[in-house]
């Protein structure tokens, strides 16, 4: 018996089947509690970036509304963010405010898997964000669509969000000189403004030294005129007609020194496509059914370009002093219903860059919605307002930080106006389809849409490529290649809203506003 138990305990000891049992049940203690750990920190970690997160959204809501905003309603933005961000409640929330700057701290808590079993049920987690406007200079152009078809709704709706980006903006940004807005209305053509016009003599002719210098004053341009010849001031033509030129350009054609109908290259003396033409509205053919603007009792033929036709056309006009005779002859005309040289020139002049926020407001105010979609010059003269040079020279220098930005809104796709007549369509900036400026001197109006767009999008990628960052908005207008000419103009898929309702242009241009006004997490 002696001799079995000695056996049996000696078996017992050397038996490592039960030694390795042991060690791993006492070894599984701290690994569980080790796994238990890192499964808290892990959610404490989460947690925390969670609540930062929620933090850098709401202390950015509070900072872009400005220091005007109140302090209970600075709380109360910073309650709506954090809550819409965060799933555990918070607590201690500290709105802190210093001018511009906005610091917000709050705790939550991170609840623990295994740290009830050392007394720690939740574990408190702290956060803090810091955020100020970024005190960039903002040049932002506001090409907007005054066509016929904005009448009415559209056209309050467009008013009433600009005011409210103007006013949004202006609040929060309160150095005037870091804030300029310009307008430029479009439609047919873009005005450039009468005051650029120059001054006549007694005998009708030009002033010498008068009308600004990137003007086509005294008639250089081989731009095609139809009916007038190269070499005749139109200033003078309107002068002796008894009629203002309104302060309606033509769009400027391409040359071998620059795509000038697209891009903002200066004009120069010694290029004469890059001066600016006025626009001129000939005396169409007496014939109401196919043309709008006969204000001559004359059968001349706009194409006929003989030597009697050219003559006919000159003499129609009583511009006798050019075929030999004397002094000029006023014709006999009819400008009722619009009529005349100056027709189609409908839109609002240029408001340039500026500060004084009352009067572009008032000049928004004013605007009237009339003739037909020209997005080109719209874009054109967007991009042109915003540099420093002539024709409008307000904007900073492109490489002074200055935040360059074109608002882009339009209710409807290109038309250049085709009609079934000699001319193939009415007069726009373009002139006459039979003009060839377009590249086609005859065609539908599908065909033109396109090569406009084509035009359009040419001058957003110059606009672009200048540093000029472009929003578009396409309000109610179902047309498929309008919305993709405009959403490929913008600076990315973001930079485009399509709108299908007036009733969202306010919410269009306040996540505009978002987009312009840059802001900064401090901390």
């Amino acid at each position: 018996m002696k001799c079995a138990s000695k056996w049996g305990m000696r078996r017992f000891a050397t038996d490592s089947r039960g030694n390795f049992g042991l060690l791993a049940s006492v070894v599984a203690v701290p690994l569980v509690m080790s796994a238990g750990v890192m499964v808290d920190l892990s959610t404490i970690s989460r947690t925390k970036q969670e609540l930062q997160a929620a933090m850098d959204a709401a202390v950015l809501a509070v900072a872009r509304e400005g220091e005007d905003l109140s302090d209970k309603d600075a709380r109360a933005i910073a309650n709506t963010f954090i809550g819409g961000n965060l799933v555990p409640a918070y607590t201690n929330l500290k709105v802190l405010r210093d001018g511009t700057a906005v610091t917000l701290e709050a705790d939550t808590r991170a609840a623990m898997a295994f740290g009830g079993l050392f007394g720690y049920d939740f574990w408190p987690v702290k956060a803090a964000a810091s955020a100020d406007i970024a005190y960039a200079a903002y040049e932002i152009s506001l090409v907007l669509d005054t066509t016929g078809s904005m009448a009415g709704g559209k056209l309050t709706a467009m008013k009433d969000a600009v005011y409210g980006l103007i006013d949004d903006m202006s609040d929060q940004i309160k150095d005037r000189d870091r804030l300029k807005f310009s307008l430029v209305p479009f439609a047919t053509f873009v005005n450039v403004g009468p005051q650029f016009g120059p001054a006549f003599d007694e005998k009708g002719k030009v002033v010498k030294d008068t009308g600004a210098d990137w003007l086509d004053v005294h008639g250089r341009s081989d731009m095609p005129q139809t009916e007038l010849v190269p070499g005749l001031s139109r200033f003078e033509v309107y002068h002796h007609l008894g009629q203002e030129w309104k302060g309606c350009v033509e769009t400027r054609e391409p040359s071998k020194k620059g795509a000038h109908d697209v891009a903002d290259t200066p004009a120069q003396k010694n290029d004469k496509a890059s001066l600016f033409v006025p626009a001129f509205a000939i005396d169409e053919p007496d014939d109401e059914d196919r043309y709008r603007n006969s204000y001559i009792d004359s059968d001349a033929d706009p194409l006929d370009k003989t030597a009697k036709g050219t003559l006919k056309k000159l003499l129609k006009y009583g511009l006798v002093d050019l075929v030999g005779g004397g002094s000029w002859n006023r014709p006999d005309t009819d400008y009722d219903h619009g009529k005349g040289p100056g027709h189609g020139c409908d839109t609002q002049p240029i408001t340039p860059l500026t500060s004084d926020y009352g009067l572009l407001k008032k000049r928004v105010k004013a605007l009237e919605a009339r003739g037909t979609t020209n997005i080109m010059e719209g874009v054109a003269w967007g991009m042109r307002v915003l540099s420093p040079h002539e024709p409008f020279s307000e904007g900073i220098a492109e490489d002074s930080g200055v935040e360059k930005i074109m608002i882009v809104l339009t209710d409807g796709s290109n038309v250049f106006g085709n009609r079934g007549n000699k001319l193939g369509s009415s007069y726009s900036s373009f002139g006459y389809l039979v003009d060839g400026r377009l590249g086609i001197g005859a065609g539908g109006s599908s065909t033109t849409t396109k090569l406009m767009n084509d035009k359009t999008l040419a001058a957003c990628r110059n606009a672009k490529a200048d540093g000029v960052e472009i929003y578009t908005i396409r309000l109610e207008e179902p047309d498929v290649e309008t919305g993709s000419m405009l959403k490929e103009c913008a600076s990315s898929p973001l930079h485009y809203f399509d709108t299908p309702s007036r009733s969202q242009l306010d919410e269009v241009f306040e996540r505009i506003r978002d987009g312009i006004v840059r802001l900064r997490i401090a901390s």
